[in-house]
């Protein structure tokens, strides 16, 4: 993975790419570029306050769950996207836990440096704010999904939810895929199967790939009785 690649991807779509311009490059210049490898915790809940992550390439599952219980994997991670920053707006430890599945590339930019971008333009505050609204929305999205009483219907959602690009695959379980979407792996399955006779995903090793979005959308939404 080089950098100006890293870069290009980062910028593509998520919180980078609705920034102003001279926002995402001075984000980028004090941005670190890490890999990771299969099995790394990158954080878990009550780890020391620190800076926020966003995903160029690889497999990151999110775990979390209210205060007291157990975490549990809500979300998988897609390219583009951020987070990490609730630590910035209350100073407070890691509330989440995120761990890598796959060999993974993500930019990291630490919690002092988005104080000092902070202290020298304050509006910044806002721009790292707006990486809380977009994970607000992205559980919006999960919670609509899991009220949908089709089983096929949430395994679509869920599937078009984490489809970022035609042409990149997810490495996602079935067992993961079930997990999410509250289902058992043989519903998982069948549902596969159907998604793939329907030309609207193809199937890899350890991979899925979205190649119609539009059709397994409008699938997703039909929400209709199994």
């Amino acid at each position: 993975m080089t950098r100006a690649n890293a870069e290009r991807i980062i910028c593509e779509r998520g919180w980078l790419a609705q920034m102003p311009e001279n926002f995402r490059e001075g984000l980028l210049q004090k941005a670190q570029l890490l890999k990771y490898e299969p099995g790394q915790v990158i954080f878990r809940p009550g780890d020391p306050a620190g800076g926020i992550y966003g995903l160029v390439a690889g497999t990151v599952i999110v775990n979390t769950a209210p205060l007291d219980s157990t975490p549990r994997l809500i979300h998988i991670a897609v390219p583009g996207g951020w987070t990490g920053e609730d630590c910035f707006m209350t100073g407070q430890p890691r509330r989440i836990e995120l761990v890598v599945k796959s060999e993974t590339w993500l930019m990291h930019v630490p919690l002092k440096t988005m104080e000092q971008m902070a202290l020298a333009d304050p509006s910044y505050i806002r721009a790292f704010g707006v990486i809380s609204i977009i994970a607000s929305d992205s559980l919006l999205k999960i919670v609509h999904s899991l009220q949908k009483k089709n089983v096929s219907a949430r395994i679509a959602s869920a599937l078009h939810r984490m489809s970022w690009s035609t042409t990149a695959p997810m490495s996602v379980s079935q067992e993961n895929l079930s997990i999410i979407t509250n289902t058992s792996r043989k519903q998982v399955n069948n549902a596969l199967q159907r998604f793939v006779e329907a030309g609207w995903v193809e199937i890899g090793y350890r991979a899925i790939t979205v190649i119609d979005p539009s059709g397994l959308r409008q699938f997703a939404e039909q929400d209709q009785t199994d």
